[in-house]
């Protein structure tokens, strides 16, 4: 009889965790179907169709969620009611805490006995540690990204296991392939630019970005500006940059994305997996991020941590330079930027930096095949 996994990813990020794992887990069972929530990776596996659109629940920042709230709710409710239907051998949820936390709730109150397994931790190091004992309250299995974050849960009693990051094993691009694919020239300045998956940050960054690219156009010979979409993002985008006098090139695809990354000179990324996916590239990358005032002032009094980019919390120091807020503008940007490009020494340095940390979070073998490995044991009851 088929084991019955029951996963659910709330943003694009989560929706690359979660194909790579069902891949994994398909490699080494193809006796296991899956249900749930996803997006364009998700569904591309055999089988797997999601319950709606991811769009409705990649929601980010307290005045963004509240704003929202009344689509959360149908949403948590429709899941909720499926899972029960279903009643898997296992739910699986990634990331998005605040949307899957509530639903494990939920369902335990009807499926008390159910296993869950939550994949990337919060961030309880960084702010609101509680949430380490609520994680335990609801979960029986967490994977986190990094060894340093166990403690932080075990110490609860939850079952917590380092897979490592998506991003070593992930990022593998070919500058040559984008160049050729795209008619662009090794003597071409690229910039690609991050805006992130969300709408609602985008909207935040993208005018601060339009301008930042005119300024670096007049100190970038060839200036090229790149910009990956996602299945959340890609109208929002075209739309908007249609006001701009330098127009980008909008790509779609994870390979595509990649290749961008080796192939450029600088990348200005949102804060998020994207700049460890850069790093681990090995292409210098300058953070911007932007929330809401009110998001932000709520933030600053709870987060514990001076950086934000993963880059600079694994190396314990800023390797990667950081604009948060009011500094997040235009004249700030477009320095960082074009120093990383125009400065030999600085850029080189930069590039040891990048490569430094990433031999620290080096393994031999794929997070999602760690994984896989234990959730078969989970379904096979050997956990």
């Amino acid at each position: 009889m088929a084991k019955k996994i029951f996963i659910i990813a709330g943003e694009v990020s989560g929706d690359i965790l979660g194909a790579d794992l069902m891949k994994s887990i398909i490699k080494e069972d193809k006796n296991v179907c899956f249900f749930g929530v996803g997006g364009e990776e998700m569904q591309k596996i055999k089988g797997f169709h999601s319950l709606f659109d991811i769009k409705d629940i990649a929601v980010m920042g307290i005045v963004e969620v509240l704003k929202n709230l009344k689509i959360i709710k149908v949403r948590i409710r429709e899941v909720v009611n499926k899972i029960i239907d279903v009643n898997p051998d296992l739910v699986i949820t990634i990331d998005s805490p605040g949307f899957n936390m509530r639903v494990i709730k939920e369902v335990r109150k009807t499926l008390p006995n159910i296993k869950a397994l939550h994949y990337v931790a919060p961030q309880v190091w960084a702010w609101k540690e509680k949430r380490a004992k609520k994680v335990a309250k609801l979960y029986d299995y967490l994977f986190c990204f990094f060894d340093f974050e166990v403690p932080y849960f075990t110490k609860y009693g939850l079952r917590t296991f380092a897979v490592g990051h998506t991003a070593i094993k992930n990022v593998v691009g070919n500058k040559s392939r984008f160049l050729k694919k795209y008619k662009l020239k090794a003597t071409d300045n690229i910039i690609t630019m991050l805006p992130g998956s969300r709408v609602q940050i985008a909207k935040r960054l993208l005018p601060i970005y339009k301008e930042v690219v005119e300024k670096l156009s007049l100190k970038l010979k060839n200036l090229k500006i790149v910009i990956p979409a996602t299945s959340t993002s890609y109208d929002f985008l075209m739309e908007e940059i249609k006001s701009w006098k330098i127009k980008p090139l909008i790509i779609r695809t994870k390979s595509d994305r990649y290749d961008a990354f080796v192939a450029s000179e600088a990348v200005l990324s949102i804060s998020g997996t994207a700049v460890l996916e850069v790093a681990v590239a090995k292409t210098p990358v300058v953070v911007a991020y932007k929330l809401s005032p009110l998001s932000y002032m709520i933030a600053k009094h709870l987060v514990k941590i001076k950086n934000v980019s993963l880059p600079n919390i694994i190396m314990g120091r800023k390797v990667v330079p950081e604009f948060i807020q009011k500094e997040c503008n235009v004249d700030n940007l477009v320095e960082a930027t074009a120093k990383v490009v125009n400065n030999k020494k600085y850029r080189e340095n930069s590039i040891k930096e990048l490569e430094n940390m990433r031999k620290k979070i080096i393994q031999k073998k794929a997070p999602s095949d760690i994984g896989a490995e234990i959730v078969l044991d989970i379904l096979n009851d050997f956990l």
